[in-house]
């Protein structure tokens, strides 16, 4: 990377196509300090422009990964691919969560300058923790209990021994629950919207729910975004570090949930899906972004409200025919 503050001539995006990538792409072109080159890497491709170029790749494949970023020689990595959701065994977490990240790691190493590599966590990675109100800085113990999680502790040590033993330039972050457009329809409060807009539809009778009792830390995917290329902008201090992506407020699922149906227009049946609750649910989890905020400067800037209002937008045309 160059100096701080610097664009950096060549970015590389893993997992551009994703939620949070196309997102970091749509924030690049934004900015004034913006990359020369920007590369998206991503199995699910795109069409390539003058803004950005696109590449396919299997980041589980050594060889393909060297190929590639000898190719490219990039001044900066972001790396979001991975694995989230859903139901997987515990060696497809394992291939696209650390060995993905792995062969990006040691293919960077070959290069004559190697660049500075973000990698992307995840709260997931705290795992549940004790007691009624838990505030989460980086310090805490790391005790993921689900493949997810336990599979991005991995990474994230992985990256960090590479920093420390091979000089690597990496900067870890663990995002909290990030919201926005684009949103994944399974998580909340996507799922939420979803729901709504089918009993709107007529196509549903009624919003099904877990927990409602509950808060956590929510923030828009565009701060997220901001938040990484500040990283990847800042200082050499940031180098082996890790940072927490985090509102630091507590926002309640009930009332995230009371915000969709207001949106829907209209007066919409709530019932609790006991196969959605879970066996453990800390009531309230906020993350300490303190860390982040003194040393990048970064502050999230957008309302939850708007990230809802934006997402409805976003979801109601895809799922409602026009009247």
């Amino acid at each position: 990377m160059t100096a701080a503050g610097d664009p950096c001539d060549t970015l590389l995006v893993t997992g551009a196509a994703g939620f949070i990538g196309k997102h970091l792409l749509a924030h690049l072109a934004g900015s004034p300090n913006r990359p020369k080159h920007v590369i998206g890497l991503d199995l699910r491709g795109g069409t390539s422009t003058p803004d950005i170029e696109w590449l396919d790749c299997d980041l589980t494949n050594e060889a393909s990964v060297r190929e590639a970023l000898g190719r490219v020689r990039p001044d900066g990595v972001v790396h979001l691919a991975g694995l989230t959701g859903g139901k997987h065994g515990l060696g497809a977490y394992f291939r696209a969560n650390v060995l993905a990240c792995a062969n990006v790691l040691a293919a960077s190493t070959s290069l004559d300058r190697p660049p500075r590599i973000l990698v992307v966590g995840s709260a997931a990675m705290y795992g549940v923790t004790e007691g009624d109100y838990v505030v989460v800085d980086e310090a805490r113990p790391l005790v993921g209990t689900t493949p997810y999680g336990v599979s991005k502790i991995l990474q994230e040590k992985w990256a960090l021994l590479y920093s420390q033993v091979r000089s690597l330039p990496v900067v870890c972050v663990r995002p909290f629950n990030i919201m926005g457009p684009g949103q994944p329809e399974s998580l909340v409060p996507a799922a939420f919207l979803r729901q709504v807009a089918d009993v709107v539809a007529g196509r549903a009778r009624d919003v099904l729910c877990g927990n409602l009792e509950t808060q956590r830390d929510f923030l828009d995917v565009r701060d997220v975004a901001a938040a990484m290329w500040d990283l990847m902008t800042s200082g050499v201090d940031v180098e082996g570090q890790v940072f927490n992506i985090a509102s630091g407020e507590p926002l309640g699922i009930r009332e995230i949930l009371d915000a969709c149906i207001a949106l829907g227009g209209r007066d919409v049946p709530v019932r609790q899906d006991p196969a959605r609750l879970r066996k453990v649910d800390v009531p309230v989890i906020v993350g300490d972004a303190t860390k982040l905020r003194r040393t990048a400067g970064w502050r999230p800037s957008i309302p939850w409200q708007q990230s809802l209002a934006d997402m409805w937008r976003d979801i109601r045309p895809r799922i409602s025919p026009p009247n």
